[in-house]
């Protein structure tokens, strides 16, 4: 149980971590409503769900020592960052002083599931952690227990988050600086596709 508690810091320490993650909720929260964000931490969730049963299976171990899958992945995350990051600063600059609902482009869960799922760090992060947490010698319970609590912690870091955004002192905060956040958070994103990209 203690080393499960590690683990569980070690996760959630990473999940506070700014980065692609923390931009997109951001980004649809701002953009959408209470909804929006919700739903991108769903989408980040699941991902991290989907990544943590690959390592299970051992497939994501496959993919990293291939390394033109590899390469497959960390293009299309940069790329789908750099997208993102382009539609949000077009957006703004052509943006009402209210809120607009993101569209099929950049739809919450979606734009959550992908970023995350096509992160080669997550990837790079799930084999040097499974490897050490996970053995042969433990029960399925205790590898579900493993494979799910990167998902346990994101989801809390980020409801977390999100109940802070949606109080009413921050959301007056926000409206205020409202243009001038989407526009770091674009230019965030690009920055992160870019260095993505650059490996």
């Amino acid at each position: 149980m203690l080393e499960w508690l590690l683990f569980l810091i070690i996760t959630l320490g990473g999940a506070m971590i700014p980065g692609a993650n923390l931009a997109i909720v951001l980004r649809n929260t701002l953009h959408g409503c209470r909804r929006d964000g919700a739903l991108t931490i769903l989408g980040l969730t699941c991902a991290l769900l989907i990544h943590g049963t690959l390592s299970l299976l051992g497939i994501t171990a496959l993919i990293e020592q291939h390394p033109t899958l590899f390469e497959v992945m960390r293009w299309f995350g940069a790329g789908y960052l750099l997208l993102l990051g382009l539609h949000q600063l077009l957006k703004c600059g052509n943006a009402d002083t209210a809120p607009v609902r993101t569209d099929s482009v950049a739809s919450p869960f979606f734009s959550g599931l992908l970023i995350s799922l096509f992160n080669p760090k997550v990837l790079i992060y799930f084999v040097a952690i499974f490897a050490q947490v996970l053995r042969p010698e433990q029960t399925l319970a205790t590898q579900l227990l493993y494979m799910a609590t990167p998902a346990l912690a994101e989801v809390t870091w980020f409801t977390l988050l999100l109940t802070l955004l949606n109080r009413p002192s921050v959301q007056q905060r926000l409206k205020r600086v409202r243009s001038g956040l989407e526009r770091c958070i674009g230019g965030a994103m690009i920055a992160l596709g870019i260095k993505l990209g650059l490996g």
